[in-house]
Formats: structure tokens, C-alpha cells, sequence
């Protein structure tokens, strides 16, 4: 499946962030910082990025120089912080969370306390804030979910679902992608420092296969997502599946494989079927409505 998303945005993105107070949690991260200098190209009133990465929130407010950034430090979890990054906020755009799926298996308590009570406390406290929008950003792993980050993931796409058949003053979804090229953490990286090492790159199996795009269409994506938000919609792209043995001959052709690890999918899925069911497709994106009949 090759990906669908399209590279120049719609003209009603400008209207919808025109003169706007963006909140995004999470916002020092790979995707995030990049949403948040993409955001600063429109007439937002600010963006604050809400982030509990202190070193990341310095190396974003180094690269960014326009008042209209504003770096807090917090965490999700502390509910008072919530409340003063949230005042008077027009957009929430929900990111942060633990994303490494064997830190998550690790840490399964700090996992849930982050990906499903985090969400839980940045709703309760915009049902007080009440901002226009609020949009989570989720992952193909909570499309029948294998694992505690993917569980966790779920869980938090059901709690939008509930906000958006909920509580009328304020309009929710979700956006649920694959992998995305030249993040922290993902396989590239690890297969980077394994070259640097003289080390040949591990690979789990040949015949593995998951869904990736480029940051910029995740950024994309998100932006296009905001004025089509309603009552808990998850918005998901078609995406392309690529092979890993594929992606990583493309590094190097000495390889080592490692097997695949518990729960770990062959292939990974953008929607189940049964969301297929509740699903209307675009020519670039699934929107799924978990409260249609």
C-alpha cells in the first residue's frame, strides 16, 4: 500500500489556526517538534509545548527564536501543572507518552499511569479549561492491540471516543499513524550505531513488515486532521507497508537475525476489521466513528 497523504495542506488549515492558542503535550519529541515549528509558520496567536524533557525543551527553545514559543516544563500526571498550561488554550494536541514497547513492558505501571491516566487528566482538566479542539495522537499498534504500549494506546483512543459523544462544548478525535522515518528510538537508529560499531544490523525476521512514512506527512497530517474534528473520530492515512529486509538492505547487506520477540506482530495493521465496519474511507485516510451503528 503505498501512502496517500498529500504534500500541500488545505486552505482551511490557516482559518482554523488563525490567532489561535495551541497547546501540545509531549511537543519536544521527534514529530512533535517539527508540528510545533510547522505551527509557528501559521498566524497562531502561541504554541506552548507542555513536556517533561527538560534537555529537549532547551534544545527546541534554542532552534526556535519567536516569542510565540512557550516552553513548560511538566508533567501530564501533575494535574495543577495541567491546569495553568491549559488556561485560555483554543487546540490541545495531545502527544506525550511512553512509546518504547520494551521500556513499556518493563515499566508497565509508569506505562499506564503516562498513556492512559495521562490522557485521563489532560480531559479532565480541559472539561474546566474548555478549548475548542482536542486531538490524540495514537499509533497502529492500538489496531488490535499485542502489546502493553498498543493496550495502553486503545485505551486512550476509547477515552477521546467518550469525550467526543460526551462532552458537547468541546470537539475530540484522534489521528492514528505507523512509523515514521528519522524519529528517536525506531529501528533506523539502532541499525546507525550497529554500522558504527562494525556490527552487523539485527533484524527480528526477513518477512516482517510495517507501515512508515516521512516526518513532514505525519506533520501533514496532523495540521489536515484539526478542522475535521467532531465527536471522537480516528482519523487514520494510508500508509505504505514496507518490508524490513527491504529497508534494510538499504543500510547495509551484513545482517543478523534475532528472531521475532514476544507479542511482536509479523505485520502490523492501520485498523481491524471490525473498524472497518465503522469506517468511512477517503482517498487518503480511514475516519473511523466507533458510535456509528
Amino acid at each position: 500500500m503505498k501512502s496517500k497523504i498529500k504534500k500541500q495542506l488545505p486552505n482551511n488549515i490557516k482559518k482554523e489556526l488563525n490567532n489561535k492558542v495551541i497547546l501540545v503535550t509531549g511537543g519536544a519529541g521527534s514529530i512533535g517538534s517539527e508540528l510545533v515549528k510547522k505551527l509557528l509558520e501559521f498566524s497562531i496567536s502561541s504554541v506552548r509545548v507542555l513536556d517533561i524533557n527538560e534537555h529537549a525543551l532547551f534544545k527546541l527553545k534554542r532552534k526556535i527564536r519567536d516569542d510565540r514559543f512557550r516552553p513548560l516544563l511538566g508533567d501530564i500526571l501533575n494535574l495543577d501543572r495541567l491546569e495553568m498550561a491549559a488556561k485560555d488554550v483554543d487546540i490541545v494536541i495531545h502527544m506525550a507518552a511512553i512509546k518504547n514497547i520494551e521500556i513499556s513492558e518493563f515499566n508497565p505501571i509508569e506505562t499506564i499511569d503516562t498513556n492512559v491516566n495521562g490522557i485521563v487528566n489532560v480531559i479532565k482538566t480541559i472539561m474546566r479549561t474548555n478549548p475548542s479542539k482536542f486531538l490524540n495522537v495514537s499509533t497502529d499498534k492500538a489496531a488490535e492491540p499485542s502489546t502493553l504500549y498498543g493496550a495502553t494506546k486503545n485505551l486512550a483512543e476509547h477515552v477521546v471516543s467518550w469525550g467526543g459523544a460526551h462532552v458537547p462544548t468541546i470537539k475530540f478525535a484522534s489521528v492514528r499513524f505507523g512509523n515514521v522515518f528519522e524519529t528517536r528510538g525506531n529501528v533506523f537508529e539502532i541499525w546507525k550505531e550497529q554500522i558504527d560499531e562494525g556490527k552487523p544490523i539485527t533484524i527480528t525476521d526477513y518477512k516482517m513488515k510495517r507501515f512508515f512514512f516521512e516526518k513532514q506527512d505525519a506533520v501533514n497530517f496532523i495540521l489536515k486532521c484539526i478542522p475535521l474534528i467532531k465527536e471522537g473520530d480516528i482519523f487514520v492515512p494510508k500508509m505504505k507497508l514496507y518490508n524490513l529486509k527491504d529497508l534494510a538492505m538499504k543500510f547495509s547487506k551484513n545482517h543478523k537475525i534475532i528472531g521475532v520477540r514476544q507479542d511482536e506482530k509479523m505485520e502490523e495493521i492501520l485498523l481491524s476489521d471490525d473498524e472497518k465496519k465503522h469506517s468511512i474511507e477517503k482517498e487518503d485516510m480511514w475516519i473511523i466513528n466507533r458510535h456509528s451503528n
